[in-house]
């Protein structure tokens, strides 16, 4: 599983999970400042607007999976497992124009059937991540503040355009800026 990228760079990645919010000043945000992050969709969070993280992704904004339901996954048969991660890259393909290859378990909890299911379902890697960010306040897993290549977990929320301006200046005051995955992973990830 990928905590952090290896970099150079004074860049750090912005995930974003679930999909229950959606506001659309948040979009604007995307939009305005072209600011790369990769989202990893709940199906039953986004269900109901797919067309909202459209805007995100045409924005720049890359799709990854998330699960259908974000059951926790560990214990979950195999088969199970798969259903969860192949039927959201599934609507997803459909919903986005290509299949995500990029996955986060709910929770950051995998066994053994996870990885498979994951791979099985043309998963390319699995991410956890580094920093965790919550009202806009990063909650650091290592002393010392941001490091190259660190991946920050956000959830959509009600005041997630104000949060995430908080956690961007957070970011730019230790030096740093974020980054697209896609520019910093193998090729091969994306294929």
């Amino acid at each position: 599983m990928i905590s952090d990228i290896p970099v150079q760079d004074k860049v750090v990645f912005i995930t974003i999970d679930d999909g229950w919010e959606k506001d659309a000043d948040f979009v604007r945000l995307i939009q305005e400042r072209q600011i790369p992050v990769t989202l990893f969709l709940a199906n039953m969070a986004v269900k109901k607007n797919y067309g909202y993280f459209r805007e995100l992704q045409q924005a720049g904004a890359l799709i990854g999976d998330h699960t259908m339901t974000h059951p926790y996954m560990p214990g979950l048969s195999y088969a199970r497992q798969k259903q969860e991660i192949c039927d959201a890259a599934d609507i997803y393909t459909t919903q986005y124009g290509s299949r995500p290859t990029l996955f986060r378990a709910p929770y950051g909890e995998t066994d053994h059937d996870t990885l498979r299911a994951a791979r099985d379902c043309g998963m390319k890697a699995i991410f956890f991540w580094r920093e965790v960010v919550s009202n806009g306040r990063i909650a650091y897993q290592r002393p010392g503040g941001l490091r190259p290549g660190d991946i920050l977990l956000v959830h959509f929320n009600p005041n997630m355009t104000a949060d995430f301006k908080k956690m961007l200046r957070t970011i730019q005051k230790q030096g740093f800026r974020p980054a697209a995955m896609r520019d910093h992973l193998p090729a091969e990830f994306f294929q």
